[in-house]
């Protein structure tokens, strides 16, 4: 399939990361996680216009709310964003030292829980964690020994949840139990030893296909639940990621990416670096799972 890349925002972000499908608001929202912007972005598709929002401190996730407000993912905590008065309000998570570790990428299985991974402040440290975080916003460790968590996903039966940790650069298998929120027999999914990248972001289509944007491979990866790459997707930029899928049909990839590390030479030669960007793709995704 012959792909049409199209620059969905001006905006330009150090690290975008985070884009969550909204489908009543018709928009796409992510966030960059550079050191110095905090800001929350929100592309209209009907508008084609983008909203800015400033927000009080990094933040690297977003989780749709069953009343249609955000979940925000902050460093040390989360916030609820509302999306028509634009307040942010925190709340307090129970059960993660926030001295130690940072909060990064998050989702939401199809019971409403939010699970969301964690990394050393120093990135020197395997002391990353997936958490599991409950109505009572307590956190409960579910798996150890991350570098740098990543994207989580699961398969369209819900029996197999995916997990990536960057660096080394590892995708995780668990089988998954959905009533009870449990996870076992984990083993790796995907190896990156050799590859150009990294595996950053992901999400799932239908078909059961785990969709990746490799980091510093300028690539989307299209994998059967096999581990099979049935397609690499070259990007206009060297470092996507993240990605989900959106539009009227759930038929549109969004895809983040960033400038951090970059040079000069390399920005001017890659237009796309640290924008928001669509493509059309022969696969559907799903609505996002609310908490």
């Amino acid at each position: 399939m012959n792909y049409e890349f199209k620059q969905c925002s001006d905006e330009l972000n150090e690290i975008g990361e985070g884009p969550l499908w909204h489908a009543d608001m018709d928009s796409v929202y992510w966030v960059d996680v550079g050191l110095k912007p905090l800001k929350l972005f929100q592309y209209n598709v009907s508008t084609q216009k983008t909203q800015v929002f400033q927000l009080p401190s990094r933040a690297s996730s977003i989780r749709l709310k069953k009343d249609g407000n955000l979940i925000l993912g902050f460093q040390k905590g989360l916030a609820i964003f509302n999306v028509k008065t634009h307040e942010i309000t925190n709340i307090e998570v129970q059960g993660i030292d926030f001295t130690q570790e940072r909060l990064n990428d998050s989702e939401a299985d199809s019971m409403g829980r939010l699970w969301i991974g964690s990394f050393d402040r120093q990135l020197k440290n395997n002391i990353g964690r997936l958490y599991k975080i409950d109505a009572n916003l307590q956190a409960h460790s579910m798996d150890g020994a991350m570098m740098m968590s990543n994207g989580i996903a699961w398969s369209p039966d819900d029996k197999t949840l995916y997990f990536c940790d960057s660096r080394p650069g590892k995708i995780y298998a668990y089988d998954f139990d959905i009533e009870n929120g449990a996870i076992a027999n984990k083993r790796i999914f995907m190896d990156f030893v050799g590859r150009k990248g990294r595996p950053d972001g992901c999400t799932m289509d239908l078909d059961g296909f785990l969709w990746v944007a490799e980091i510093d491979g300028g690539q989307l990866l299209k994998i059967r639940n096999d581990s099979f790459i049935e397609e690499e997707i070259c990007l206009p930029v060297k470092k996507p990621t993240n990605l989900t899928f959106g539009g009227k049909d759930l038929d549109t990839l969004f895809i983040t990416s960033m400038t951090f590390g970059l040079s000069d030479e390399e920005i001017q030669n890659q237009p796309l670096s640290g924008k928001l960007f669509c493509c059309k793709v022969n696969s559907k995704g799903k609505l996002e799972n609310s908490i």
